[in-house]
């Protein structure tokens, strides 16, 4: 079949058979309609077109890299450049994935930005496990065959509402969207007269290697996940630069894009994952087989307490898999009815900044018995969109609507015993390993995230039936049963500890160094990256550290630079840190390069110098220098010398800690440490500990 190119559209057809599904894609299946814009000739009207054949062959050595041929109609949804686009971006997308939605918005503020040079092209690729994306797609494509703004309203309301994708929800989506046609839209609708298009767009993007969503190419190269606008930026500027050396050659805008698909790749194999191992017992994990005697005293239940089954859920209301888990829950509930009861428990993760205060709120709610009416609130809202629990007054707002006291919620909301309730929950958590979210216990038997019905079905009909045996045996009343069982039960999970239990030695006379140097309790050395995302967390647990009054005049903090490969301006960040620290100002351009990632040119750092009040002719020279350099290279040799790989890796009083962990267990090791360390916690009695190597005095500039 031809494939023609028009202006810089693609109209293809797709050759070979269909390429094996992932296990988390659902397989193919026979479409009941023909399938409209799945195929053919684009519309007239779309001006001289250009054939894959009438491109030349003379600028084969320019197509660089892995490009893959990704084509696409005039008819498809499309935005941005309407002609001579110097960057096309195809994504592969799914209106119930919240990364997809996250993406989606990235690339609209891309091509805002670069109306002249990047296209947008939307593809289809519902996965199984949601199973009302395949019927939006398809309403999607029946709104926006009458007209492409009606397309593009369409797909913005339905991601907006990807929780409530019903056939009623869509028709009214169609309406908002005003639609011009709606009895036309229903019948499309009713009769899957898109199927076909959405098969097809699968089929490329399996052909192409696609398993999961959101998945995207640009000018043909694969890239996967929900990359933020920053990092779409710097992959248009590479794009652009490659762009450029096709057109010095000889192509045009309106034909670049022809170009690079006459000279891609016609099939891509699927990216090979990692071999999972067998779930069984591991090291600081709760092993899958074994049942743990998770407490559910005193905490939100739906269902009875005679219930053969108990589930425990630990859950944090800005988690995206929290909500996706719903469903499933409800399905538990309609399958079960009296045979299993929920029991909630708050697992705020510390990267979710609103997930605390609702938890509060669904706390102070449950105080006026109203706990699951606004856990459902609170899941909903956070699906409407983006931070919705972080606007002002919107807790009240729930609780008005709920009919609840709000006076009293409020108060309640303040009250330091749910507080408490929420950091005791935390620690059970700890207790028993469940350290993400969501988290759950059947009868004890844990099962860690969004797992489908069939899943938790599998176990609830085995400790049911175990259940039902052990009250027949033991005589048990049923409302006795679970606080009987769990008698039996495993009663922790044994954690790795937070920080190892061997203590290196580092020199740190010419490391800089804040806080208390001359006579600490506590010294801190980290071996960070200024890129790495994680690090900027490290840099906050410091802060934290520094804030809390038991340990602010106690504690040393000394950085070492240690920048990854894989960030490839981090080297030059380091040397003007270090650079910086010449002139007693070391941490305050720490604090400006991780408030800075996305700047990291020589003006930058110009800009940067002036910025904390250096002489930046100096900075510039110290910057460029070999000592400078040398400096850098030697941090990383320490660091490397103790067992760094990644990035944060604190030691603490020479005890490794990996990660930028949440302040709570960071303290642990530091009140451990105050107490005497790991050596005494074992004798029982203080130790002598063979402390890290104490920093030779320092001159003032250099303790900055």
């Amino acid at each position: 079949m031809k494939r023609f190119l028009f202006n810089s559209f693609i109209v293809a057809g797709l050759a070979g058979g269909l390429v094996t599904t992932s296990a988390c894609v659902e397989p193919p299946a026979k479409s009941e309609g023909g399938g409209e814009g799945a195929d053919g000739d684009a519309p007239a009207g779309t001006g001289a077109f250009v054939t894959m054949d009438q491109v030349d062959d003379g600028l084969k050595d320019k197509v660089t890299g892995d490009r893959y041929q990704i084509t696409y109609q005039e008819g498809d949804m499309w935005h941005g450049a309407e002609s001579g686009a110097l960057v096309t971006i195809v994504e592969y997308s799914d209106f119930q994935c919240p990364y997809c939605s996250r993406l989606t918005d990235a690339l609209r503020e891309l091509a805002e930005k670069h109306p002249e040079d990047v296209r947008i092209v939307f593809k289809h690729y519902p996965l199984a496990m949601h199973r009302d994306a395949r019927p939006a797609s398809e309403a999607v494509l029946a709104a926006h065959a009458q007209g492409k703004e009606f397309g593009w309203a369409m797909h913005d309301i339905v991601f907006k509402n990807a929780r409530k994708l019903s056939k009623d929800d869509l028709i009214a989506y169609a309406e908002q969207a005003k639609v011009p046609d709606m009895d036309k839209f229903k019948a499309d609708l009713e009769g899957k007269t898109f199927g076909g298009a959405v098969e097809a767009d699968m089929t490329q993007g399996k052909r192409f290697g696609v398993t999961s969503t959101p998945s995207f190419f640009i000018n043909g190269r694969p890239q996967r996940g929900a990359k933020n606008l920053e990092a779409l930026e710097k992959l248009v500027e590479e794009e652009k630069a490659f762009a450029q050396t096709l057109l010095d050659a000889g192509a045009t805008r309106d034909n670049l894009y022809a170009h690079i698909m006459r000279h891609a790749k016609t099939k891509r194999e699927a990216p090979k994952r990692p071999n999972k191992k067998k779930q069984g017992k591991q090291a600081g994990k709760p092993d899958p087989a074994a049942n743990y005697a998770v407490p559910v005293t005193d905490r939100p239940m739906k269902g009875k307490a005679e219930a053969l089954v108990t589930i425990v859920e630990y859950s944090d209301f800005e988690c995206p898999y929290c909500r996706k888990v719903l469903p499933t829950l409800t399905q538990i509930e309609e399958e079960y009815g009296d045979d299993v009861r929920v029991v909630f428990r708050q697992q705020p993760l510390p990267m979710h900044k609103n997930a605390k205060p609702a938890a509060l709120a669904a706390l102070a709610a449950h105080k006026q018995d109203k706990f699951w009416e606004m856990h459902d609130a609170l899941f909903e809202k956070a699906g409407s969109e983006r931070g919705a629990l972080g606007k002002e007054g919107v807790y009240s707002e729930l609780a008005t609507q709920l009919g609840l006291d709000v006076a009293k919620f409020e108060a309640d909301m303040k009250d330091p015993e749910l507080a408490k309730m929420i950091a005791e929950d935390q620690k059970v958590a700890q207790q028993f390993g469940a350290g993400g979210t969501p988290a759950f216990f059947v009868n004890g038997r844990f099962v860690s995230g969004a797992q489908p019905f069939e899943a938790f079905k599998a176990i609830i009909d085995q400790e049911k039936a175990k259940a039902e045996k052990f009250m027949a045996d033991k005589g048990v009343k049923p409302e006795d049963l679970y606080e009987e069982m769990l008698k039996g039960w495993e009663t922790e999970v044994k954690a790795p500890p937070i920080a190892d239990h061997q203590r290196r030695q580092f020199d740190l006379s010419a490391v800089p160094g804040k806080g208390n140097t001359t006579d600490p309790k506590l010294t801190i050395v980290e071996c960070s990256d200024f890129d790495c995302p994680y690090c900027t967390r490290g840099a906050k647990l410091i802060e934290d550290i520094f804030a809390a009054p038991e340990y602010k005049d106690k504690v040393a903090f000394y950085f070492l630079n240690f920048p990854l490969p894989m960030h490839k301006n981090a080297e030059s960040a380091h040397r003007a840190a270090v650079a910086a620290g010449k002139q007693g100002k070391f941490f305050e351009m720490h604090d400006v390069l991780f408030a800075n990632k996305g700047k990291r040119t020589e003006q930058d750092y110009r800009d940067f110098a002036a910025q904390i009040g250096i002489d930046v002719d100096k900075f510039i020279a110290d910057w460029n220098s070999e000592e400078t350099a040398q400096k850098v290279q030697d941090d990383k040799a320490v660091c490397a010398k103790n067992g760094v790989s990644g990035t944060p890796n604190f030691f603490i009083n020479g005890r490794s800690m990996r990660g930028a962990v949440p302040f709570e267990m960071a303290k642990a090791v530091l009140d451990e440490e105050l107490a005497g360390g790991f050596e005494a916690k074992k004798k029982g009695a203080p130790a002598k500990k063979d402390e890290a190597k104490k920093p030779e005095p320092k001159k003032e500039d250099d303790a900055k």
